[in-house]
């Protein structure tokens, strides 16, 4: 047989080998030493995070034939078997290209057969979240009552689209990140294993930019090997990973601190020529930034920042930080990174003088409003103008979160369907709100209501469509396609993009119902303030609710 990855060769035979995980260890340890196994477990975490592993483990320790035990012993005929491949009742199933009902009818089938040696027939779904609603429905009743003899491992990196229904029926383990010591120890093991000559340093480097998945940390190794003749060092590891040395980001971040602005763009030359990618450079930035910060806070101690601490104050560090992150968004979606780049490493250079000039605006704007309410005062003229208008949002973030965190995609899909349609066929009367109507488009629904879009040179269409006469004449139009619509809310398609990507953003990483920020939609209904307020109301503007007055 050919070469074999590393990951492979050093899959964990046993829980005393799982790097990392120790809570999920020890509690299926002790379900296995008290008997307490349950028929269907649901391993969900980023991948590389050893829940495949650990499931295999787990079969073949509940099959064990020295059971109760807190692991398999290894050495039984039943271990000895299953880990060679010749006892087949340890059944893996990629859900990703086996995720049909049919596919499921046939797992069910074949479940209600006895395993041919084993005392349980154990099936592992990789990536469960790829099945098919009507194939997880089809496991749903097998799941909750499966045969003595079958217990059911479901693992995914997604665990929001598992169906309530299959999460309910199972024993929910939720596997972490690994820490960066315990791949270092893992590594350690392994390249003393295999007699490979490599700096510490190196070993460092790839469990940092492996981002705590173990596998991904031993392909690293895999291609550091493979990249170099004898030695391993911590820069081949960067050249092979993409990433940043922290020698050349400690340059750097010295460097914009003295806005040295040659030094720093040639820097950022030599790491694109040799093939670095932008995005990569960012978040090495931000890591690194992170480091100081919390050498600068805390007793976190780490030698290769230790200096550079020293020169940049906190407030810097929060405004660099900010600039990053911000940068992160706006090279998702444009073709010239590196000129965005660019920009804000100057802006990271010139922090003061914008700091200043931020300061000056502030106070010279302040000094401006006191001004013109002394001369209002002085003339007793409180008229309000078109400025002075009071201005209520006609739609607010929360409800558009509220509607998109019950959503119903089938309704929604529905009504859109014959949107057009419907608008073409209304009752006499309803022709112009209907023409408004044909202008939005549908984004959003739940069981009740609608988020529509226009386009942004639209926004008096949008505005038009929440007056009261024509929101009535809208309604009873899409009561005509969907009769439990009661309510519907029209935005800015810009502003609805920025929604959809922090709602996604809080989406993938685990929230189930993402918090919405409140960002200003545009529209607005204006309203004049009465009489007797308007003084108060003018006060308010430049000063605030709460005023102190000291005689």
């Amino acid at each position: 047989m050919g070469y074999k990855a590393l990951y492979r060769q050093y899959r964990p035979k046993n829980f005393s080998e799982v790097a990392g995980q120790k809570v999920i260890v020890q509690t299926l340890s002790n379900t296995l030493l008290r008997n307490q196994v349950g028929h269907a477990y649901l391993f969900s975490g980023p991948r590389g995070t050893g829940k495949t592993s650990i499931a295999k483990i787990f079969g073949k320790a509940v099959n064990c034939l020295n059971m109760p035990a807190a692991d398999a012993c290894g050495v039984c005929d039943v271990c000895v078997g299953i880990e060679s491949e010749q006892i087949a009742d340890i059944i893996e199933i990629d859900a990703a290209s086996h995720n049909s009902v049919d596919d499921i009818r046939d797992l069910v089938s074949k479940a209600k057969f006895s395993p041919s040696v084993c005392k349980y027939k154990v099936y592992i779904l990789d990536e469960a979240h790829m099945l098919s609603a009507s194939a997880a429905n089809a496991l749903l009743k097998t799941l909750e009552e499966p045969p003595s003899h079958v217990i059911f491992i479901l693992a995914t990196t997604e665990i929001h689209k598992i169906l309530p229904t299959i999460a309910s029926r199972c024993q929910r383990f939720d596997f972490r990140n690994i820490e960066v010591k315990d791949i270092v120890g893992k590594l350690n093991e392994i390249v003393k294993a295999e007699k490979i000559s490599i700096d510490d340093d190196a070993i460092l480097a790839i469990a940092e930019n492996a981002e705590g998945a173990l596998r991904d940390a031993l392909g690293l190794l895999d291609q550091a090997i493979s990249f170099t003749e004898d030695h391993i060092t911590a820069d081949d590891v960067h050249k092979v990973a993409g990433s940043v040395s922290h020698v050349v980001l400690g340059e750097m971040i010295r460097a914009i601190n003295e806005k040295d602005t040659n030094k720093v763009m040639n820097i950022l030359e030599e790491l694109l020529d040799e093939g670095k990618e932008i995005a990569k450079i960012v978040v090495d930035l931000i890591m690194a930034l992170r480091d100081i910060l919390l050498i600068k806070n805390t007793e976190y101690k780490l030698e290769r920042y230790q200096d550079i601490s020293n020169l940049i104050q906190t407030p810097k560090i929060y405004f660099f930080l900010d600039l990053l992150n911000n940068l992160q968004q706006d090279i998702k979606y444009t073709n010239q990174k590196r000129a965005y780049v660019e920009l804000a490493l100057i802006k990271m250079m010139n922090h003061d003088i914008l700091t200043k000039i931020d300061h000056e605006a502030s106070i010279q704007d302040l000094r401006s409003k006191v001004f013109e309410l002394e001369e209002k005062i002085k003339r007793g003229n409180f008229t309000t103008t078109k400025e002075e208008v009071n201005k209520i949002p006609l739609v607010t973030t929360k409800q558009i979160e509220d509607v998109m965190n019950n959503g119903n995609h089938a309704k929604r899909s529905r009504i859109e369907q014959d949107w057009l349609k419907n608008l073409t066929k209304v009752s006499e009367g309803l022709e112009m709100t209907a023409d408004l109507l044909a202008k939005t488009k549908i984004v959003a629904g739940s069981d009740n209501s609608l988020v529509l879009i226009v386009s942004d040179h639209e926004i008096e269409t949008a505005k038009s469509l929440y007056h009261d006469n024509i929101k009535k004449q809208a309604l009873r139009i899409i009561s005509n396609i969907d009769k439990t619509i009661k309510k519907y809310y029209v935005i800015l398609e810009s502003d609805w993009k920025t929604l959809l990507d922090i709602y996604m953003d809080q989406w993938k990483n685990g929230s189930r119902k993402p918090l919405l920020p409140n960002i200003d939609l545009q529209l607005y209904k204006e309203i004049k303030p009465k009489e007797e307020e308007k003084t108060v109301s003018v006060a308010k503007e430049y000063f605030g609710d709460k005023v102190m007055i000291k005689e």
